[in-house]
């Protein structure tokens, strides 16, 4: 998730919200950050805060020595939670997750506890003080310099080797993260989870145990660190007791812990290498009854399409031989889709639009396909999710709606009215969109925390699927009263998963769990009822035609594909799933219930600027020692940092800098300021006289300037004053001696940039990109002097340089376009 959201992050950087008015919530533990718009999700933050904190601090016998920030954002339609546990805190976005590869929770009791997890067990395994995240090792060297008038040459060599202070590999935080502790009861291993460990076992593709250290992965790579991390973890704690995590996390707190396979020896007794595979023979054991019994009865039709590792959604077309479906097959990233039209005539998929997020709706006549996709960025620097309608025969697109924020799009049967869904402050509700008149008007007024996932109407309303605790149920809306009822109550055993409905005529098919493994599920309006498919892997998203052909996406190898079953019937029940009820993969008893703070006073929101955190920094530099820092510190909000360094050798020489952002501002205001001091010693014959010059140089340039975004055009300018000085000090003799103390540059330069990059995400981009192009311009005025000599200022009779001008007017452009290698090249 990290590495999908990086682009939003990197965007998000870019812009400022002196829009938001935050406010804060106070509790015996936690300080909890929101601005409009958030505050329910805010309240619900708190309560669950508290519930959680003595638990956790209770099982990693650690207590965060202040109180810690949490920080409600819902700035962008994305979903994620982050612990910055040097701060002391936590950002999460309050929209809930939507993520194929993972089952459904209720969002802020999840993500409240995962992120407080990492608070507390990354502070038990903190190596240093709090104040000191790391140690930093740096070699230098430089190419030999041919001109006598410059001291190095460029970088030949830099080598850096940071030491950190916290060395927990992310299996291990992520798996601990998402056990929480023996009595939580907000994620659990549920049958997705148990879906990826299984598909990776029977296909004898089980990440090693040193793979499950990084990310950085491809396809379902870096969310099974997560689901490996996990089950490993449920391993240990089942083997050793929960108390193991606390005791591996304290072993890898000694600073001379590297090995995290020796951490889990000292916690344990048993190596870590060894634990994984006593664990990866548990799992083969555990998963061959399930493969015995697949090789001889698995029901799942024919693949049509599985390039890429993400193909979903499945919708036939109301008539014809066609579907519409979202892929990967050009990306690579798990997750950032294309929609694609599939026609069984010619057999392949051809690409209708880019980037779209959510399941696309066919009009009743075939000739528009509806969809969900972000737009360019608002002033905000928000990219909100919004319908768009492609139309087939002219090959245009239109977009329909503006900062919605919609999803899951569908034809009501007329064909006038669009219903879809919009979140906001973490509740979903639905949402009616009038094709004449291009308003939209709500329909549903939950506001409790409720997300829904996807819609399929029917003649006198609408299905939707939605979560409110844990798991996924059916409801049926009424749109003209508005009355919502639950919907199939009766058709699966209690604490099963049913979502994706799909309407085929008076029949109803849906995804469920109450087999163990996810397997489409008919309700005929005949009475009839029962499992269409049996597969090893998991099945979604159905979709059947009036000539009874059934597609759906199939998970299977490591990845979703598009399957077709042309003449679906029902299977026995008995044979479908597991061979016996796997009581571990059950929901827990339901959590509490919601509680959303209401009698928490929130005040305005104060300003806190974090510590200064310090890295040591050892340089080998230009052959001498150079000893130094880093160090920062950061605004709670992020609205001020401060990053700088500073470092000396035993010449004197020095490097500083500092580098300031105020950010609270539509545009981004920047100061940095450079020096560095530089000493020379040279040896001259004068007349028969040894002479000594011990030069020193000194270098000084700051900077003011401002950055801003508009839409996808990025702009800076600046200023920069920059004044080198170099001071002479001469001996001839034993005991002659001068000094000189002179400016050789100054100068005063004024510059604009202005770029525009386009891309789409693709895996390796930053490494081998392949689609998009970049714009770079930059105009830049410099007023120059550089020594031409030296005169006798007449009036006080002083030496001083003589300047010459050097002004210049410089212009740079850049493009960049970047092309994919054709097939079977070497590239």
């Amino acid at each position: 998730l990290a590495l999908l959201l990086a682009p939003v992050q990197a965007q998000e950087r870019w812009y400022n919200h002196p829009e938001l008015e935050w406010k804060s919530l106070e509790t015996e533990h936690f300080i909890v950050h929101f601005h409009q718009g958030t505050e329910r999700t805010a309240r619900e933050a708190a309560v669950v805060a508290e519930g959680v904190y003595g638990p956790i601090t209770k099982l990693y016998e650690y207590k965060p020595p202040t109180k810690t920030h949490v920080i409600i954002k819902d700035v962008d339609d994305v979903s994620n939670g982050a612990a910055y546990y040097y701060d002391n805190k936590i950002e999460i976005w309050a929209r809930p997750l939507d993520f194929e590869l993972r089952g459904s929770r209720r969002w802020i009791r999840d993500v409240v506890t995962h992120e407080f997890v990492h608070i507390t067990q990354m502070g038990t395994a903190m190596k240093f003080n709090r104040q000191l995240p790391a140690f930093n090792f740096q070699l230098i060297d430089y190419q030999d310099e041919k001109r006598d008038d410059v001291l190095y040459g460029g970088p030949r060599m830099i080598v850096s080797f940071p030491y950190p202070g916290v060395n927990i590999p992310p299996w291990f935080a992520e798996g601990a993260a998402q056990f929480m502790y023996p009595e939580g009861r907000y994620d659990y291993w549920d049958t997705h989870r148990d879906m990826l460990l299984r598909d990776r076992v029977l296909h004898s593709n089980l990440l090693s145990f040193a793979a499950m250290n990084s990310f950085g992965k491809r396809g379902i790579g870096n969310e099974s660190v997560y689901n490996q991390g996990f089950a490993f973890v449920r391993y240990l704690t089942e083997r050793f007791g929960p108390g193991v995590l606390e005791r591996i996390s304290r072993a890898m707190s000694s600073p001379l812990a590297l090995s995290m396979s020796r951490g889990m020896r000292a916690a344990t007794g048993v190596e870590g290498r060894q634990l994984y595979r006593d664990w990866k023979a548990d799992l083969e054991a555990k998963y061959e009854a399930v493969q015995r019994r697949l090789e001889t009865s698995k029901v799942t039709g024919r693949v049509l399409t599985s390039d890429g590792s993400t193909n979903l959604h499945p919708v036939w077309h109301p008539a014809e031989r066609r579907f519409a479906f979202l892929s990967d097959r050009d990306t690579g990233v798990f997750g950032v889709t294309d929609l694609y039209v599939y026609d069984f005539s010619s057999g392949r998929p051809a690409r209708v639009a880019t980037d779209v997020s959510s399941p696309p709706a066919w009009s009743p006549d075939g000739a528009t396909l509806v969809y969900a996709r972000r737009g360019t960025p608002a002033k905000s620097g928000a990219r909100w999710l919004d319908l768009y309608a492609y139309d087939l025969e002219t090959e245009t697109e239109r977009r329909l709606t503006h900062g919605e924020r919609a999803t899951a799009p569908v034809f009501l049967p007329e064909g006038k009215e669009i219903a879809y869904l919009t979140v906001e402050d973490g509740t979903s509700n639905v949402k009616l969109y009038d094709l004449a008149s291009g308003r939209s008007k709500l329909v549903t007024g939950f506001n409790d925390g409720r997300y829904i996932f996807s819609l399929a109407g029917q003649e006198n309303g609408l299905i939707f699927d939605a979560t409110h605790d844990r798991g996924r149920r059916l409801y049926s809306l009424v749109l003209d009263s508005g009355v919502v009822n639950p919907f199939l109550r009766d058709a699966v055993p209690p604490g099963s998963d049913v979502r994706d409905p799909a309407v085929a005529g008076n029949d109803v098919i849906c995804a469920t769990d109450a087999s163990g493994i996810f397997n489409l599920y008919l309700v005929a309006s005949d009475g009839r009822r029962g499992y269409l498919s049996d597969v090893p892997g998991g099945a979604f998203g159905p979709s059947m035609n009036s000539r009874g052909e059934l597609l759906y996406s199939l998970y299977e190898n490591g990845g979703y594909s598009i399957a077709y079953l042309e003449e679906p019937r029902i299977l026995e029940p008995a044979g479908v799933g597991y061979p016996r009820r796997d009581e571990s993969r059950r929901p827990p008893a339901p959590a509490p219930p919601v509680e959303t703070g209401t009698e928490l006073a929130a005040g305005p929101y104060e300003e806190s600027l974090s510590r200064l955190f310090i890295v040591p920094r050892l340089a080998v530099d230009y052959g001498t020692v150079k000893p130094g820092l880093y160090f920062y510190a950061n605004e709670v909000l992020e609205t001020l940092s401060l990053f700088g360094g500073a470092a000396m050798n035993s010449l004197g020489d020095t490097d500083f800098f500092l580098l300031f952002e105020f950010r609270q501002l539509r545009p981004t205001l920047y100061a940095q300021l450079f020096s560095a001091r530089r000493h020379v010693t040279e040896q001259f014959d004068w007349y028969g006289y040894d002479g000594t010059d011990k030069l020193r140089f000194d270098l000084l340039e700051g900077t003011l300037g401002l950055r801003f975004p508009l839409g996808l055009h990025r702009f800076w300018m600046d200023a920069t004053h920059a004044r080198y000085r170099e001071h002479v000090t001469e001996q001839i003799g034993p005991a002659q001696a001068g000094s000189f103390l002179f400016d050789y540059y100054r100068s005063t330069r004024l510059k604009a940039r202005w770029q525009l990059a386009v891309h789409r995400p693709q895996y390796l981009w930053n490494m081998l990109p392949s689609n998009g192009f970049q714009l770079d311009a930059e105009v830049a005025a410099e007023h120059n002097l550089l020594i031409a000599g030296f005169k006798i200022n007449e009036k006080y009779g002083t030496l001083g340089t003589d300047f010459s001008p050097n002004h210049t007017l410089r212009l740079r452009i850049d493009v960049h376009k970047y092309l994919r290698p054709r097939r079977g090249s070497n590239l």
